[in-house]
């Protein structure tokens, strides 16, 4: 049963040096940021000329905080 839950609940974020409460803020933000960008989407879907970067702009920022900075993050245990 612990590997079980282990598995569901702690193998990634320790896969990514992370505890399951720092990945679980960390994933929420990223999911607000997502959930923003695509009203943001959806607003310029219907008035062209508003947000007319945002969505992308969003995205790369998405992108370089995912991939670029949390992959750098060291690890605590040397």
């Amino acid at each position: 049963m612990y590997q079980f839950f282990y598995r569901v609940l702690l193998a990634h974020p320790a896969d990514i040096n992370e505890t399951y409460f720092q990945h679980l803020v960390a994933a929420c933000g990223f999911a607000a940021r997502l959930f923003f960008a695509s009203v943001a989407c959806f607003v310029h879907a219907l008035i062209p000329c508003l947000f007319e970067r945002t969505a992308s702009e969003s995205l790369n920022r998405l992108y370089g905080d995912l991939y670029q900075n949390r992959s750098s993050r060291p690890d605590p245990e040397g």
